[in-house]
């Protein structure tokens, strides 16, 4: 190969690597930006391919699940069977310890022990006034307050849920 062949096909060489390297990695940066995807559901795996993000629709909705690296769904972001929007969290085993959830009264936020039995509530009332509840560990509620027709009370009952006293 005589040198002026050499030096033409090196040049040319030059400038696609520098094309290649600096100028087409943005040009195709700015390509790969899609306006909309479409899938029914789109799964996020880890670096061993295990599923830890699922986004995917269900017979009432969407829903997103977020798992643990031992497979465990601990965050669940969907949709309840009347329509409304839930969220919910789990333990590192799956149990869930604490569910947010809208039904036909307004906003709930339940509290469950690690054996899944519900402890403690907070939530809007059918009177549009807002009461808590506290269970004792077996699930029966001993201690309430909460706002009935406008007025405040304070309940407080035994461990088999029959009333020993209230306020007012």
């Amino acid at each position: 190969m005589k040198a002026l062949e050499r030096i033409f096909l090196y040049s040319v060489l030059a400038v696609l690597v520098f094309y290649v390297f600096l100028v087409d990695g943005k040009v195709e940066s700015q390509v790969v930006i899609q306006e909309e995807i479409i899938a029914r559901s789109i799964i996020i795996v880890n670096d061993a391919g295990e599923e830890v993000v699922s986004l995917c629709t269900m017979e009432d909705g969407g829903a997103i699940f977020v798992g643990n690296k031992a497979g465990e769904a601990v965050t669940i972001i969907g949709i309840n069977e009347d329509g409304s929007g839930m969220m919910g969290v789990a333990n590192k085993d799956g149990i869930p310890g604490v569910n947010m959830k809208v039904d036909e009264n307004g906003g709930r936020v339940e509290i469950r022990n690690k054996a899944a039995t519900s402890v403690a509530y907070m939530s809007a009332n059918k009177y549009d006034g807002g009461e808590m509840g506290i269970a004792n560990k077996d699930g029966t509620f001993v201690a309430f307050m909460g706002a009935p027709k406008d007025d405040g009370i304070i309940g407080v009952l035994n461990k088999h849920g029959k009333a020993i006293g209230s306020l007012p």
